[in-house]
């Protein structure tokens, strides 16, 4: 996230900077993105960047800012509507985001990202790595197992952390493919949805449950 010194930017110069931001990782995915272009179109010295962020991967996170708030709330609230009903949040948060993307000119940087290796990181983590975002993942995870109707979903906060990652995965998955390959929305809602069934009723549904 920027520092108090960025804050304290007047907004004429904040507003500068970031825009030479957004035209860059419209350019190129955020691997390939180069604070040189950076630092040269915002008319600011490489020093001074580093005392603004400190590096491309969190002014990443920034611009993402307030994707990944509008992307979280979306489930926060729909679950507070829906009386805790799990699966429709599921079931609608594709079109939700594709369009909450569009409605805010964001359909080009978003394919960039989509391209990249970072963007999924910015939604969840793996819990055998080290990441940095794993107890706010955890705590979000917490505030949706308590909004969700137990009838819903049995599993115990653990399990149901491993299911957003699952979901989060096949959610990313389409949006790549509308994103970065332009594919038939059709067809990738369609197969999001077989996701989200397997994902509800298990590949064996009939079979009894062993022991892992």
């Amino acid at each position: 996230m920027p520092t108090e010194r960025f804050y304290r930017l007047p907004k004429e110069k904040a507003d500068t900077i970031k825009k030479a931001a957004v035209e860059e990782f419209k350019r190129v995915p955020p691997e390939e993105v180069s604070i040189n272009k950076i630092i040269q179109n915002a008319d600011i010295s490489r020093g001074s960047f580093y005392t603004y962020f400190e590096d491309k991967n969190d002014l990443f996170g920034w611009l993402m800012g307030d994707f990944i708030k509008n992307y979280r709330q979306f489930y926060v609230t729909a679950l507070e509507k829906n009386g805790g009903d799990l699966w429709d949040v599921f079931d609608r948060v594709l079109i939700h985001t594709i369009e909450w993307v569009d409605e805010q000119g964001l359909v080009e940087i978003v394919g960039n990202m989509m391209k990249g290796n970072k963007f999924s990181e910015q939604f969840h983590c793996d819990l055998s790595q080290d990441c940095r975002m794993e107890e706010e993942n955890r705590s979000y995870a917490e505030l949706l197992y308590r909004r969700m109707d137990p009838k819903c979903c049995t599993l115990n906060l653990e399990e149901f952390q491993e299911l957003l990652g699952m979901h989060v995965a096949s959610l990313v998955i389409a949006l790549r493919l509308h994103f970065a390959n332009n594919a038939n929305l059709e067809m990738i809602q369609a197969a999001y949805r077989r996701r989200m069934k397997i994902l509800r009723y298990g590949a064996c549904p009939g079979q009894e449950q062993t022991e892992f």
